[in-house]
């Protein structure tokens, strides 16, 4: 795939950022925005899964959209339902992206996607932005900040998103009251919060896509558990089950039930 880098300023948030955008060989269809793109990219190694899933046609075609986090601290700020991330989203790098990209004007499925902190920023700008996204993907969402802040906003909003929600955790993601830093406690367990989340879902009849993965908080269990959620997001005729992501998930029940 055709991969431009480009530097975004952001007047919300009083910085600028690195944005990756690769382009598939026929004309993209839909957009995909992963936040955290230094950790996808170097980390999880985003970029190949999407290869390897394009080349076989197994995802439809994307622009894909990687956000980087602009600093360490930037992250702990915008990350935790942070308006002003969700009005750069909304209001500069869409009206960016799709000047300087045509097609993303006529994007089928507009996803957003983030790993930890950002699986927890990408839901909340997906519930700011209702009509900006169709799709979520958060990968052991943080949706304990703030003593599961998110929740609560969530089950006030009225009308309710029609954003479709991916989430994924890991059975060993059960350490609570960790002190991440001077001003951040987590006293939820990850998997306790990405349950909560996913129950608030189904009280209002959503049908998450519930994963629960063998392993920790840890890029190699997030990259296992990529695939499956990018076919998701991104549905092709020709998608194939990926056998290694199977055997890894203890759970990936359609309706989040098991």
């Amino acid at each position: 795939m055709k991969e431009t880098q480009h530097t975004l300023k952001s007047i919300h948030l009083a910085n600028e950022r690195t944005v990756w955008v690769r382009e598939p060989e026929h004309r993209a269809t839909n957009v995909t925005v992963f936040l955290d793109a230094e950790l996808y990219r170097d980390r999880v190694g985003a970029t190949s899964i999407i290869d390897a899933l394009d080349s076989k046609g197994d995802i439809a075609n994307s622009l894909f959209v990687f956000v980087s986090m602009e600093s360490a601290a930037s992250r702990w700020v915008e990350c935790p339902c942070y308006s002003p991330f969700a009005q750069f989203i909304e209001e500069e790098l869409f009206p960016w992206l799709e000047s300087v990209y045509p097609s993303a004007l006529e994007a089928q499925e507009r996803v957003i996607a983030g790993l930890s902190y950002t699986g927890l920023a990408a839901a909340y700008v997906s519930m700011v932005n209702p009509s900006r996204f169709t799709k979520v993907i958060a990968q052991s969402g943080s949706f304990w900040s703030n003593d599961c802040w998110i929740i609560d906003y969530f089950e006030k909003l009225d009308p309710k998103p029609k954003t479709e929600f991916y989430l994924d955790v890991g059975l060993q993601e059960t350490q609570e009251g960790v002190l991440h830093k001077e001003d951040v406690l987590q006293a939820v367990s990850q998997i306790e919060a990405v349950k909560r989340f996913r129950d608030a879902l189904l009280r209002h009849g959503y049908r998450p896509r519930y994963v629960e993965f063998d392993g920790g908080h840890d890029f190699t269990a997030w990259s296992l558990t990529l695939p499956d959620a990018l076919r998701w997001a991104l549905p092709s005729t020709r998608n194939k089950p990926d056998h290694a992501a199977q055997r890894m998930q203890q759970s990936c029940i359609t309706d989040g039930r098991r």
